[in-house]
């Protein structure tokens, strides 16, 4: 079994622009998997109904089964899958050597689980273990966002928070500690994003996926796609005010 997918989209293959190589773990979000065990414990309405996991390539249901299966091996054996996606991270290394690009992992592509606190065989979270390998993902977990906004993560694991209808006081307080908050806005294709919101500067989340390399305390703009252009649940930003 492979779990990481290596630019497998059009925004992590814009990285390689960039100078890198994107490894990304895609599950089946929420409790698609077994209708049980949630791995977006923090998702809300808007979120799961705006969820990109059918969009793409998401929408074949090979895809969709292949994704599936590899949650359900997580929650089965999370330890034995760990040891696998360790495998894919060594390969995704190789990779880019012979590419002359930098590897980076997204382990929550469509998933929300606290990576930093999940370990594999000998106990070591995946950061601990290739401690010269960029992490980064985007989460709903207020917490998480701002122990990473102080410095209380691992150095390699960058951590952008993500708005959603109802979380508004949790987007202030990250904003303050100088963290980042991904938005999404109703802003079309061809239309440039505002240049800030709620008295902070707004970058274009679009134009690669290395999060990373974004300055801190800025709003990541994202415009919707998908289901996201249907949305009337506040998720998405209608109102440029």
């Amino acid at each position: 079994m492979k779990l990481l997918s290596v630019n497998s989209d059009a925004k992590t293959s814009k990285g390689s622009e960039q100078g890198y190589l994107t490894g990304i773990l895609y599950l089946a979000p929420s409790n698609e998997a077994n209708g049980r065990q949630n791995v977006c414990p923090n998702a809300s309405e808007g979120c799961r109904t705006a969820c990109l996991f059918s969009a793409g390539r998401g929408r074949f249901n090979n895809v969709k089964s292949a994704r599936i299966n590899k949650t359900l091996r997580f929650f089965d054996a999370p330890k034995d899958f760990i040891e696998i996606l360790e495998k894919d991270i060594v390969s995704l290394i190789r990779k880019a050597d012979k590419l002359g690009l930098t590897p980076c992992v997204r382990l929550n592509g469509t998933s929300d689980l606290p990576w930093e606190n999940l370990g594999g065989q000998k106990g070591i979270n995946l950061m601990d273990r290739f401690p010269h390998i960029q992490f980064y993902d985007y989460t709903k977990n207020p917490q998480r966002a701002k122990l990473h906004a102080i410095g209380a993560m691992p150095s390699n694991y960058h951590l952008t928070f993500s708005k959603s209808e109802c979380n508004d006081k949790e987007v202030r307080q990250v904003l303050k500690l100088g963290g980042n908050v991904a938005m999404v806005f109703n802003t079309k294709k061809t239309d440039e994003l505002p240049a800030d919101h709620i008295k902070h500067e707004v970058i274009d989340g679009d134009v690669s996926d290395v999060r990373f390399n974004d300055p801190k305390g800025v709003i990541v703009g994202l415009r919707a796609k998908g289901e996201a252009k249907k949305d009337t649940s506040g998720f998405v930003i209608q109102s440029l005010a």
